[in-house]
């Protein structure tokens, strides 16, 4: 009963989060300033934060959503949030769902639209080739997935802290959100029967401290663009098994390591995927390491128009203490194959998040709105799936060291643009759909 409870109301709150998104304009011409039905305010303005947009549904259920926005020339960034649910029997749902995005031209004026989903963490019990990776198949692992709705632990009360964007300098922005005792189920990642059973039934359920993803944007003369993610996994600080209380070192082992696990999916044409220095990447069928960070290239020539700076440090810090165990632990980074159970975790993110980004890039891009007839044309094929494709494109990053500890890191996110050349006009346009969870890359030449 309660496993359907929770499913009835993770429903809920994905139809909440597209209600403000309905009430764009979805007439062919698009004038500037439309944005504001929604946010309150406008995309000409350089920084804003809305927490409390609020939306109701027919059965009585509200919600709210948090948007924040940076816009300097041709470069934009925008957060979409989801804050809490509020259902008339007085459940409250709350889910860290985000969309992060960037918005710019490239210097050969190619537009760029790159977005950035938080998905779900995986741990893998290290008995495995001795690489210190997850070797999913191979060896034990399971997936950290955060519940909608649940009283597993009464006494610890969810809570969502959006951080308003600010100007902390000339061209240095900063915004994201906070979520305080988030509640988890381990979904077993082994085999389906597993997956399934315990996806039902809260076999084993975690509480995490703290879950914060902040974004750095630095904007440089040369016109690069550092959008840094300050990501904290906060300290495991209670656990049950089978409804009993557990602690979490009763569990979770030396052995066992975490990892933000990344889906990429692709949306449609040229570009390749390659190491820093060039390498063409194809996608693997199992653990393959990374010493080296990822560059999307674009266009006929290969233009870097995007990097994915995978952070290699991290700090371990016991909050029961508050002493910082280790300032200076090592992240290791990889891609991975592919698996079912992956896939079924993020299908609801990817057209969820198709249709919420296709509503903001064509708002932002005159080219976008040339190449659809009107947002709801954009969005119906982004959901229907003739815009966004799935691909075997899936990256980790591994933290070696863990046992149950806060986990502090920081990976860095470089965007090439024409801030510096002073713009010029438009070219085809780039779409990439970044999951921390989802990387979609959308390349539009004309209308499909």
């Amino acid at each position: 009963m309660h496993a359907t409870k929770s499913k009835i109301v993770t429903f809920s709150v994905l139809i909440l989060l597209v209600l403000p998104f309905a009430a764009m304009p979805m007439s062919n011409a698009w004038t500037a300033g439309d944005e504001a039905v929604v946010f309150g305010h406008t995309f000409e303005e350089e920084y804003w934060t809305n927490s409390s947009i609020r939306v109701e549904a027919e059965d009585g259920t509200n919600a709210s959503l948090t948007a924040s926005f940076v816009h300097v020339g041709e470069f934009s960034s925008f957060l979409i949030a989801f804050n809490n649910a509020n259902k008339t029997d007085g459940t409250q749902a709350i889910l860290p769902y985000q969309l992060f995005g960037m918005y710019f031209k490239t210097p050969e004026n190619r537009e760029v639209f790159i977005g950035a989903i938080f998905a779900f963490l995986l741990v893998h019990n290290e008995t495995y080739g001795s690489n210190d990776l997850p070797d999913v198949g191979n060896e034990p692992a399971w997936y950290i997935v955060p519940l909608a709705s649940d009283n597993t632990w009464p006494e610890y009360t969810p809570v969502v802290d959006p951080i308003p964007a600010t100007k902390i300098s000339d061209g240095h922005y900063r915004f994201g959100m906070r979520y305080y005792n988030l509640t988890c189920r381990v979904v077993d990642a082994n085999n389906p029967l597993g997956f399934w059973i315990s996806l039902a039934l809260p076999i084993l359920t975690v509480l995490i401290s703290e879950l914060v993803i902040q974004y750095d944007i630095t904007i440089g003369e040369t016109g690069e663009v550092n959008a840094e993610t300050l990501y904290t996994l906060g300290q495991v600080n209670k656990m049950k098994f089978w409804g009993n209380e557990t602690a979490p070192t009763e569990i979770i082992t030396d052995s066992m390591e975490i990892s933000a696990v990344h889906y990429l999916s692709i949306f449609t044409s040229q570009y390749t995927v390659a190491t820093e220095t060039g390498t063409v990447l194809t996608p693997p069928t199992s653990t393959m390491p990374l010493d080296e960070d990822i560059s999307i290239r674009v266009g006929s020539d290969d233009e870097r128009a995007f990097d994915i700076g995978l952070g290699r440090n991290y700090a371990l810090i016991n909050e029961t203490t508050g002493m910082t165990v280790s300032d200076n632990e090592t992240a290791l980074n990889t891609l991975l194959g592919a698996r079912l159970s992956d896939l079924l975790l993020v299908a609801w993110q990817a057209p969820l998040s198709a249709w919420i980004f296709a509503h903001m890039a064509y708002g932002l891009s005159a080219q976008i709105r040339s190449v659809y007839t009107s947002v709801g044309d954009m969005a119906s094929h982004a959901v229907a799936g003739t815009a966004f494709h799935n691909s075997n494109w899936w990256y980790a990053v591994t933290f070696p060291e863990w046992n149950s500890l806060r986990i502090q890191q920081d990976p860095v996110y470089t965007a090439y643009t024409n801030l510096a050349a002073g713009g010029g006009g438009g070219g085809v346009v780039v779409l990439l759909l970044v999951a921390v969870g989802v990387l979609v890359l959308v390349y539009i030449i004309r209308r499909r």
